[in-house]
């Protein structure tokens, strides 16, 4: 599946990303998505995790849904069908979170994580009552809500509390920092629909008595937060961080010497650029095994019509000539920077496109950098 998000990427960037709602008609023109593509997602989630989820008045015991059996001396975990068809017909709302290895999900989750230059977490939500599955909240993640069957209503207010941390959850918080009553917006989400929300921004989906698939991409970026963990795990070879805490008049010059070293770290530059390269180095991309490509000893030729994406969505270190994906740091010369460049730019560029686009270069040498960065797992073939 594609999405069309009638903007630019740029645009959306610097304009609606983490600064407000925006909703994006018909973004996905041919909803090529049905109840059997859902019950697969449901069926190959793990029922025994927290990520799989029944919604009704409140979060579900798993026993009333899940029973244990043994298999071959093996602990297995399986639905109990007649209560799961027993909850959904009174309202509730099955949810499975963290879903991966789903074709037509991967393909269009890639297309936001491209979109947004960010990692993502997937989760998908079913209901054919008129039950919310939680009450008005907040998340502390932008979201990407992708209706792909039937409606939902959604109402969304204004934030109480900017840019809420993972730990910041709304119910825990909403006593000092209340819901608006004045709804910012209230809409139905149809199918072939798009609805990016920003962190913090409060919202209920209503399911409207029908049935209801969508899907809640999250998105992650590197935080402030994140950067001053990665300081202050560093602190430890300065001999002020080490010392003994007495009193505040014998601490102060001590500690005082320690803020002016902090606040140097993370002013220095190559200090964010290594956070950077270890938080950009443990993130990962999905990509499929290309055995029948790259696993055999004979010769092999990826076909001209092979679509390329990268697997990072972030180009932090190209400008310095190299490139962290899935877990590889590279270094590239020039023309491996324009390489990366041009399938960044365009992502899913056909590899004979690619060799039209930069047709002043070595084609030979072009081809086999293309080939040795899919094998290396920075670059994801997909071929039709």
């Amino acid at each position: 599946m594609d999405i069309s998000f009638h903007i630019d990427r740029d645009v959306f960037q610097s304009k609606y990303q983490e600064v407000k709602p925006v909703l994006f008609k018909n973004a996905l023109p041919l909803v090529n998505f049905s109840w059997r593509d859902a019950n697969t997602i449901f069926d190959w989630a793990d029922v025994a995790s927290d990520d799989f989820k029944i919604s009704f008045d409140g979060i579900r015991a798993k026993h009333e849904y899940v029973e244990n059996y043994l298999d071959i001396g093996m602990l297995r975990h399986r639905l109990i069908k007649p209560a799961v068809y027993d909850f959904m017909r009174k309202g509730a709302t099955l949810i499975a979170s963290k879903i991966v290895n789903e074709p037509k999900i991967d393909s269009l989750v890639r297309k936001i994580a491209e979109f947004t230059g960010r990692q993502t977490v997937t989760s998908a939500y079913a209901a054919f009552g008129d039950r919310d599955s939680f009450r008005c909240h907040w998340d502390t993640r932008d979201v990407f809500a992708v209706q792909l069957i039937g409606r939902k209503r959604w109402i969304v207010y204004e934030p109480s509390l900017k840019s809420p941390l993972y730990m910041q959850q709304s119910k825990d918080f909403e006593h000092n920092y209340p819901c608006p009553e004045k709804p910012y917006m209230d809409f139905i989400l149809e199918a072939g629909d798009v609805f990016y929300l920003p962190r913090g921004w409060w919202h209920n989906p209503l399911p409207l008595g029908e049935e209801t698939f969508h899907l809640a991409v999250g998105t992650f970026p590197a935080y402030t937060m994140d950067y001053m963990q990665w300081i202050f795990q560093n602190l430890p070879e300065f001999v002020e961080a080490r010392d003994s805490l007495y009193t505040w008049e014998k601490d102060f010059e001590n500690l005082s010497r320690l803020s002016l070293k902090i606040g140097g770290l993370i002013r220095d530059p190559d200090n964010y650029r290594r956070f950077m390269d270890d938080f950009i180095g443990k993130t990962r991309v999905t990509s499929s095994l290309a055995i029948d490509l790259f696993g055999k000893p004979e010769s092999w030729k990826l076909p001209a019509e092979t679509a390329l994406h990268l697997n990072t969505y972030n180009l932090h270190g190209l400008g310095d000539g190299y490139i962290i994906a899935n877990g590889t740091k590279l270094n590239l010369d020039d023309d491996g920077i324009r390489l990366i460049q041009c399938v960044a730019e365009s992502p899913g560029i056909r590899l004979c496109h690619v060799l039209d686009k930069l047709s002043e270069l070595d084609s030979k040498k072009l081809y086999q950098l293309i080939c040795k960065l899919c094998q290396e797992d920075i670059l994801d073939p997909k071929i039709n």
